[in-house]
């Protein structure tokens, strides 16, 4: 089942937007830098000279040789005397070797394509994990930003509340405790300033690490993104297309096809082998005591037939099967283990979006609870402590709210990889919603 999987774009729910790039830029540099992502593709083109090398022993087999040597000798014969002989001695030798049958080298060749099809499939998943490592390495600088942002603002925040409340002690409206309780968060928000600054560098290294790149730009989200829910809409959809499409059920299965084909390879090894040589030879000998040149040629077609290798083919095969069920038990596990992560993901989105607006939400009721604090401070209803709590809950909020943002955008992109059908394009999309510098 290949149902059609997509998401409603940004540029159609939100036309006219200008396109920042930012974020496709950082995934270009990672795509040419990122060390991991280059041994993936190393890996695959190794991988896929296994094809050219199983169909070479199918093919004629031609060497030549070539021997020069120049022999000087004495020998002395009772009754005729002593004779010496000196010369060169030269020979050329050509010789072809074709196979007329081997099964064992056609099931190779066989083998070899699903070699060549794991390869390609591993790549495009180590594409697909570059994808993600990219998005998560960007929406953890933005996030990191944020953080800072926010610590700075809620301390600028708490030191005016500091400011009033020794102000409003020396003037005898309020004790001491409201001064001290004051003080005691002023300090933790720069603790706080301190720890985000650190996260910041932190997650700035990260982002560089994948890029190869000292530095970076990066662009903030519009304030409010779309949530479009997953479609289809049913999760049974997303499974199915996963159990087509995701990668590493795939590679698994491709292992079970190679190791299925290496039991066939095994077994091959008890038939015999059919092949057809060839033989041209052109030597010149000087040194002996009858000089000659000479000249042959050769043709004639062989059998091998294997009889006994002292149990050797009987253990390869043993050994070929057990693997073959081994690679079958993986499959079924990554079944058992895409499903679930397919509908993890669903629910990400889901439940992503949805708590995105209730932070949204969350955030309007903090600042009309501070709001309200603040005004019961004016007139006595309520304390210092009262309105630094709605500070911080405010702040929490906005934090929470900025964060669900790229947990959404982040439960999209796994969703769609969980379907085998992530792709920079995707990237491109969330590109769209970052702000134009």
């Amino acid at each position: 089942m290949r149902t059609q999987l997509c998401f409603l774009t940004a540029a159609l729910l939100l036309p006219g937007l200008a396109q920042a790039n930012e974020l496709m830029q950082v995934y270009d540099l990672a795509a040419q830098n990122d060390k991991t992502f280059e041994a993936a593709r190393y890996g695959r083109d190794a991988s896929l000279e296994a094809k050219p090398q199983a169909r070479a022993a199918l093919l004629p087999q031609l060497e030549a040789s070539y021997n020069y040597g120049y022999a000087d000798s004495e020998s002395t014969v009772s009754g005729f005397g002593t004779s010496k002989n000196h010369g060169t001695d030269e020979s050329l030798s050509v010789n072809l070797n074709q196979s007329l049958f081997s099964l064992e080298s056609w099931r190779r060749l066989q083998q070899a394509d699903g070699q060549v099809a794991l390869a390609q499939a591993t790549f495009r998943s180590a594409e697909q994990d570059l994808i993600l490592r990219v998005a998560d390495a960007y929406f953890a600088v933005l996030g990191a930003e944020d953080n800072l942002r926010s610590a700075r603002a809620e301390q600028a925040a708490v030191e005016r509340q500091l400011e009033q409340a020794k102000k409003r002690f020396e003037v005898g409206l309020s004790a001491i405790t409201d001064v001290q309780e004051a003080q005691a968060r002023y300090d933790l928000t720069v603790a706080q300033e301190i720890q985000a600054t650190q996260q910041l560098d932190t997650a700035r290294l990260a982002l560089a690490e994948i890029t190869g790149q000292g530095s970076t730009g990066t662009a903030p989200l519009i304030e409010d993104i779309p949530l479009p829910a997953p479609t289809p809409d049913k999760v049974d959809d997303w499974v199915g297309s996963a159990m087509d499409s995701n990668l590493d059920l795939l590679a698994a299965q491709l292992n079970y096809t190679i190791a299925a084909r290496g039991v066939q390879v095994a077994r091959a090894r008890h038939l015999p082998t059919i092949g057809m040589t060839a033989g041209y030879n052109d030597s010149t000998r000087e040194s002996g005591a009858f000089p000659t040149d000479s000249t042959s040629t050769s043709i004639g077609i062989g059998v091998t037939l294997p009889l006994f290798s002292g149990g050797a083919v009987r253990s390869q095969v043993r050994q070929a099967v057990a693997t073959r069920e081994q690679r079958q038990a993986q499959v079924e596990g990554a079944q058992r283990a895409v499903e679930r992560s397919t509908r993890d993901a669903y629910q990400g989105v889901v439940t992503g979006a949805a708590q995105v607006r209730a932070y949204k939400q969350a955030v309007v009721s903090s600042q009309t609870a501070l709001e309200a604090s603040e005004t019961g401070l004016e007139v006595g209803a309520r304390t210092a402590v009262d309105v630094l709590n709605a500070q911080q809950q405010l702040y929490a909020a906005q934090r929470n709210y900025l964060q669900s943002r790229y947990n959404y955008l982040l439960a999209v992109l796994r969703l769609k990889a969980a379907a085998g059908r992530l792709t920079p394009t995707d990237l491109g999309e969330i590109d769209k919603l970052l702000v134009q510098k």
